[in-house]
């Protein structure tokens, strides 16, 4: 049997991943990263459910100091976004930087021949092709946040809970008596436990949260905004009344602390350009190779065409007009139900 070390969120996914290893009689290693002094995913209560579950399951427990590198890697670039006017998507970060890279490297370094979490994903081998997949339950599919894996990693990987659905999880979870089985899903971002996020980069960048001008495409001031943080592309709350048609916020312009607003005509795009693509395949793309996109995790994919550019960088053309797409966020490409990669939204 396998050396496995399972990552452990203190959450019923991951409990119920390293379970059925355990069931499955491999040599497991159960370990939590500390992220965060305050935290929805991982703080102390986590950590206590995590060390419980290892007791219950018979298998050695640690936890690992990664608060430094979370802030460096995660939540100071976090704050760099806002400040640049994007609208950024930490947890895909967080994944390819901290929660996989960098662990594995632990794992490695302990021996283990694989490292499983409690995503909801399916890994394929076809051939000597890894590949990702959506998970069954497209209700719970975590894909979109694992675009940015390398893709030498991922025949280190296991994703036990690819082919389950949620309800089934916490099923077999009270089934087999796991104290965890009724935890309920954190929502918010780890680090923003309150979920205002406003406040958290005011507190490390107070100039993030000064007034500024609202502006139409003309130039013309139409009033004043409380700070660019509070705002995101396609928004239409906070932007007063008053106007002829509604407006929605078009561009966030940090150079000149300034909100672009417009009618909702003016949110639409047939294409964006992306930088810094990462891709789970090894059969480049031509210049017009289909794929379906989705633009945000809770976003149905759409088709387009995608055209990579020199280095990193790649354009999607939309098959029809594109709402709201959001620099900072992540565009991701499928082929079916396989994940091919994708890139970090530029312009919208």
């Amino acid at each position: 049997m396998a050396r496995i070390v399972v990552a452990l969120s203190g959450g019923v996914d991951s409990a119920v991943a390293a379970a059925l290893l355990a069931e499955a009689g491999h040599d497991l290693l159960g370990v939590t990263l500390r992220l965060w002094p305050q935290s929805r995913c991982c703080d102390e209560r986590d950590i206590e459910d995590a060390a419980d579950l290892c007791a219950q399951l018979g298998i050695p427990y640690q936890v690992l100091d990664y608060r430094q590198r979370f802030r460096e890697a995660i939540v100071e670039p976090f704050v760099a976004d806002y400040l640049a006017g994007r609208t950024p998507n930490p947890c895909a970060r967080c994944n390819q930087l901290l929660k996989f890279d960098a662990l594995w490297q632990e794992a490695a370094a302990l021996g283990a021949d694989f490292l499983a979490t409690g995503h909801y994903v399916r890994l394929q081998q076809q051939g000597e092709d890894w590949q990702l997949w959506r998970a069954l339950d497209h209700r719970k599919d975590q894909s979109y946040f694992l675009f940015a894996l390398p893709a030498q990693l991922l025949p280190r990987l296991r994703f036990p809970l690819g082919e389950w659905r949620k309800e089934e999880v916490r099923a077999w979870a009270q089934q087999r008596g796991l104290k965890i089985a009724g935890k309920g899903d954190s929502q918010d971002l780890c680090f923003i436990p309150g979920g205002d996020t406003g406040a958290f980069v005011k507190a490390h960048a107070p100039v993030a949260v000064e007034a500024g001008e609202i502006v139409d495409d003309t130039g013309a001031v139409l009033g004043r905004h409380e700070g660019l943080v509070h705002y995101t592309v396609g928004q239409r709350r906070g932007l007063g009344g008053g106007a002829a048609e509604p407006r929605y916020v078009v561009a966030l312009d940090s150079a000149h602390n300034r909100l672009r607003v417009g009618p909702e005509a003016a949110l639409y795009r047939n294409e964006t350009a992306l930088r810094d693509c990462n891709w789970l395949t090894s059969q480049r793309a031509g210049p017009d190779t289909p794929v379906a996109v989705k633009l945000r995790y809770a976003a149905a994919p759409v088709a387009a065409t995608l055209q990579p550019l020199e280095g990193a960088a790649a354009k999607l053309r939309f098959a029809a007009p594109q709402r709201a797409i959001t620099p900072g966020q992540a565009a991701v490409c499928y082929d079916g139900e396989r994940l091919l990669g994708g890139g970090w939204i530029v312009d919208g």
